[in-house]
């Protein structure tokens, strides 16, 4: 119990080492372009090349059909590939940043077990800061999507507004995930091997490169048993009303804000969360026993 309570202290710590964490983030970040001839153009670069080769292998050559309700609106087949680039893109992103912290994360502990023996040292930076690396990348990407938009259907959707406040949400969510799985890996050194099996099988339960609704209104998968219970089993991902949320606000209107997926997923975060640095807490006394 006193972990629960120990744990809603979360902001005052990092309000206390904010200039320790941004040292680890510019650190991890520097670290990423130093020695490279690029440099600073990779984080650019690399979104803008995926989402190339996602419009040239998704869109024109195996011509998967997603939402017509993205932008842009226009009835050729040109919108239609945009449409469903933006689709693919807006799943792409949020679960990219949700894989790679976790699968980065979990290990962070084990690789930090100098700093961990430091009796002064706040061990609950290290998930967190793997969070903030793999999300200002997310950020970058999201730019990159924001000039293609901007390019493409000429402006840019209102409902971008409810961004900051989904991507806070889409943090705390993954923040709490990566506290579980690097605070585990530590005394179950296992985990390290399945958070990527488990990251597969949840991909393709999330409609990151698929459309359930798209299936649905071809006629063909009506009475479809299974695919029935998947679309009930995704009201319970919240990854799944995660992308629903960012495919929301690229839809110009088209697809209303879900608010109730907003609330649920609100509560889920921050349980996961609250829960989460709870266990980190209540196990990082442990840590340099076993590190």
């Amino acid at each position: 119990m006193s972990d629960l309570i120990s744990a809603l202290r979360l902001p005052a710590v990092l309000l206390r080492y904010r200039e320790l964490l941004g040292a680890f983030v510019r650190r991890e970040l520097k670290s990423r372009i130093e020695g490279s001839i690029l440099g600073r153009v990779w984080p650019v670069l690399q979104p803008a090349v995926l989402f190339a080769i996602y419009y040239m292998v998704f869109v024109k050559l195996l011509k998967i059909g997603f939402t017509d309700k993205l932008a842009p609106h226009g009835p050729d087949e040109w919108a239609k590939g945009w449409r469903s680039t933006f689709y693919l893109i807006t799943g792409i992103l949020p679960w990219t940043a949700l894989a790679e912290t976790l699968s980065r994360g979990t290990g962070v502990v084990l690789e930090n077990s100098n700093l961990i023996k430091k009796i002064a040292f706040p061990s609950e930076l290290l998930p967190i800061y793997q969070v903030v690396v793999y999300h200002v990348y997310f950020l970058i990407g999201f730019a990159v999507l924001l000039v293609i938009e901007g390019i493409v259907n000429g402006g840019l959707p209102m409902a971008l507004v409810w961004f900051p406040a989904v991507l806070l949400l889409q943090m705390m969510l993954v923040t709490g995930l990566t506290m579980i799985c690097s605070a585990a890996n530590v005394f179950v050194r296992d985990v390290m091997q399945a958070v990527p099996m488990l990251l597969v099988f949840w991909m393709f339960t999330t409609p990151v490169f698929w459309d359930l609704s798209a299936i649905f209104q071809s006629g063909a998968v009506s009475n479809d048993t299974f695919l029935n219970n998947a679309d009930r089993l995704m009201h319970y991902n919240p990854m799944a009303m995660l992308l629903g949320m960012y495919r929301s606000i690229f839809s110009y209107g088209t697809i209303p804000f879900p608010l109730y997926d907003f609330f649920k997923l609100s509560m889920v975060s921050v349980g996961v969360l609250w829960l989460g640095y709870a266990y980190f807490l209540r196990s990082k006394g442990r840590f340099a026993d076993e590190v």
